[in-house]
């Protein structure tokens, strides 16, 4: 087969966990499959990231990709069906939720989510019409028009049923895995992050873009209910963005010391290999998670986990964390205390995350996509017989 793989949505420091999922798929497949051919469509901001030495696997630069998401919406509706014919693409693989729908070859998309129908429905003044818009309309039509959908959790795939009415027998779920499964821990960590940001040897862990619904300022507030009983500082890394201000305001509002939250913004590999492998402990406190990648990263890394009790967050943490009940804040802080005041828990949960980090790897989820792509095509076929 002829693969094609759309990238141009992706522009390094944004939407950091589809990127992360995409080039690690990426290296995952060149590395299993030396049958196949694989095209790229890159824009010039991401054209060095999937840069590669397989011989199967190749980069076309798209000139002039629009960085406004709806303007880049029209260019791959509009141009993607041309590369896929000039190409002859026997699949075209949309990693970031919509298919270029007119494309006349097979279709496999990769849906993480329904979150933006769920955020934006909890929170519509983040959202443009366009994006509504995109939402409500191309996510159901792009998932009809594909030959496969793939996801990344059985929690995800009961929301697309529920949400787009899409048949079970369409959907494949495929887990991802931790960035750091592939050689990449082996990367030095650069511990002048900590020095940079003034982070204190004793540290809370987070690692989520600063969006409302990753719950963030109840993870302040429970850490104020604690704040007087230990030493721990907070560090919450990510993109900041609409949830910033939800955060400050409860720092301010729980009298919590400025220097006691620690926002370090978007982090390069090796300052978050840092982060996680100096961290007392790593919280995630969601209140829905398509995957919730950093869980794994944080146990590949030896940081023990505290996490959210919804969503997907079980499905991925198993029996390797504490969860709790996210709108609670004194759940959640008994779940952070009961883990750094007991040393014997602390080193179970990190024995328990290695276990558990090891049975997902990207060379799995490279196998099962490409059985993903086979079968679309095979459907494709049957459906143009």
């Amino acid at each position: 087969m002829r693969i094609g793989i759309n990238t141009l949505f992706l522009f390094p420091g944004k939407r950091a966990g589809t990127l992360t999922y995409v080039s690690n798929l990426v290296r995952a497949l060149s590395q299993v499959d030396t049958e196949n051919e694989y095209i790229l469509f890159t824009n010039s901001q991401n054209h060095d990231v999937f840069k590669t030495d397989a011989k199967n696997v190749r980069r076309h630069l798209c000139p002039y990709v629009p960085e406004n998401s709806m303007l880049r919406v029209l260019y791959e509706q509009m141009i993607l069906p041309y590369y896929a014919k000039q190409f002859g693409l026997n699949v075209l693989h949309a990693p970031g939720d919509v298919p270029p729908i007119m494309a006349k070859c097979a279709k496999v998309v990769t849906l993480h989510d329904m979150q933006y129908i769920a955020w934006y429905a909890h929170y519509p003044q983040y959202a443009s019409k366009a994006k509504l818009l995109y939402v409500k309309y191309l996510y159901p039509l792009g998932a009809r028009k594909s030959e496969v959908i793939v996801t990344i959790s059985e929690n995800s795939k009961k929301d697309i049923v529920k949400y787009l009415g899409i048949p079970e027998n369409k959907i494949l779920v495929i887990y991802e895995a931790s960035r750091f499964s592939l050689g990449t821990n082996q990367i030095e960590p650069d511990l002048n992050i900590l020095k940079k940001h003034r982070i204190k040897k004793d540290y809370i862990l987070s690692v989520a873009s600063l969006l409302p619904h990753k719950n963030l300022n109840r993870l302040i507030e429970s850490y104020a209910l604690l704040m007087n009983n230990i030493e721990h500082q907070v560090v919450l890394t990510g993109m900041n963005l609409h949830g910033m201000n939800l955060v400050k305001e409860m720092v301010r509002k729980k009298n919590v010391a400025a220097d006691r939250v620690i926002f370090t913004g978007y982090v390069s590999e090796a300052e978050l290999i840092a982060l996680y492998q100096n961290a007392s402990l790593f919280v995630l406190p969601s209140l829905f998670e398509g995957f919730g990648l950093p869980l794994l990263e944080a146990m590949s890394l030896g940081c023990p986990v505290a996490a959210s009790s919804r969503t997907s967050i079980p499905e991925v943490v198993g029996d390797a964390g504490v969860l709790f009940e996210p709108e609670d804040p004194k759940a959640m802080a008994d779940a952070i205390y009961s883990i750094l005041s007991d040393a014997n828990l602390r080193d179970r949960l990190i024995d328990k995350g290695y276990k558990r980090e090891k049975a997902f790897t990207w060379e799995k989820t490279a196998r099962e996509t490409l059985e993903a792509y086979s079968l679309a095509y095979e459907r494709w076929k049957q459906n143009m017989s």
